[in-house]
């Protein structure tokens, strides 16, 4: 098959790394000569990246999961347009995919992307979306996802792994300093940073489990949470309960990712459950040392005492000995991120886009 025309369905209502993985594809397939359009929630960052990229995109209300005003306006505009691929991104659009198909009688080729690493649940309405023949292939972000997902579904043989993908460019030349600058009581400080939406799945609350272990020895290390998110509440309270004061700011949402890597120290990454960890790859473009858990596709970027260190998810122990390790060893720490640098080839956005294409020519 030689697909000319795709469109993707979104239905995030906020931009993540979901949302970014879509930007990095759509551009990459640009360069290929596809024609793409995108069907997404309207008013949602995606509707007006696409706006701002001149992309052909129909913005939709979503009441709720089970939308079939949804499905039935896909039907309506792939008849207006007649795709030859459907990719849906995310596990709504996946199932309204799905209905447009089955409901309402419409074929095309339908490509489903996984980006979470916890198994398909086990409820009727899951089982008929994730085992209706309409879906051609899954695209898993990590293998682990692909391993969990081939267990959950009647054609295994449908699930394959694409790795998401980092753009090192924006991480080229930060301006050094930059935030240091903004905490000049903190700048002699040992800086310790995550970067994630403050959601369970990242289990901040292990971060801040490690910074009061390290915090009752080593007074000169400094740790930082950037990221919204409907915890942020709960981790204050816990942060204060712990009595880490001053030691562990709340930075808020950030668009200036790059200037903080650059001024960190060592990246320490705390999730419990995590479908690759985009993250990291943006940690390992700063040349800043990580320490991480070994959750979901973690582990397929970074190899431990080779890329980073790892520990079990939810070791605070680990992670802080692990934390003091880079920080007490600037060999260590100088060689981790060298070596982590030279994986990033691996995670490009072009090569995400030609295994994708793959997968829509299969």
């Amino acid at each position: 098959m030689n697909p000319k025309k795709v469109l993707h369905i979104s239905t995030a209502r906020s931009w993540r790394g979901g949302e970014q993985q879509i930007a990095y594809l759509v551009s990459e397939l640009r360069k290929a000569g596809l024609e793409q359009h995108i069907v997404c929630v309207a008013n949602a960052p995606l509707h007006k990246w696409a706006i701002e990229q001149n992309i052909p995109v129909l913005a939709l209300a979503k009441a709720s999961s089970i939308d079939l005003r949804f499905s039935w306006k896909i039907k309506k505009y792939h008849q207006k347009e007649g795709f030859d691929i459907w990719h849906a991104h995310d596990a709504h659009a996946h199932g309204f995919a799905v209905y447009a198909q089955h409901f309402f009688q419409q074929s095309c080729r339908l490509i489903v992307s996984r980006r979470v690493d916890f198994p398909v649940a086990k409820s009727r309405s899951s089982a008929f979306k994730y085992n209706h023949p309409s879906v051609f292939r899954f695209l898993s972000v990590s293998q682990a996802i692909a391993d969990i997902l081939k267990a959950s579904i009647r054609n295994p043989e449908k699930v394959y792994t694409v790795h998401s993908a980092n753009d090192p460019s924006r991480f080229l030349n930060p301006k050094k300093g930059k935030i240091r600058a903004e905490f000049p009581d903190l700048a002699n400080k040992f800086w310790v940073l995550n970067v994630a939406a403050l959601t369970g799945h990242k289990d901040l609350f292990t971060f801040l489990d490690t910074a009061k272990i390290v915090l009752e020895s080593h007074s000169d290390i400094q740790f930082f949470i950037a990221g919204k998110g409907e915890l942020e509440s709960e981790l204050k309270a816990y942060a204060q309960k712990l009595n880490l004061g001053d030691s562990c700011q709340f930075l808020g949402f950030r668009l200036d990712v790059p200037e903080l890597l650059a001024d960190a120290d060592c990246f320490l990454f705390s999730s419990e459950m995590e479908g690759l960890g985009t993250s990291v790859l943006d940690a390992f473009a700063s040349e800043t040392p990580v320490v991480a858990t070994k959750a979901g596709g973690i582990p397929e970027m970074v190899k431990h005492q080779e890329s980073g260190l790892l520990c079990e998810v939810k070791d605070a122990k680990c992670l802080a000995e692990s934390l003091l390790r880079i920080k007490n060893d600037p060999n260590l720490a100088a060689k981790l991120s060298s070596s982590a640098k030279t994986i990033l080839s691996d995670f490009s956005p072009a090569k995400m886009a030609r295994e994708t294409l793959r997968h829509y020519q299969a």
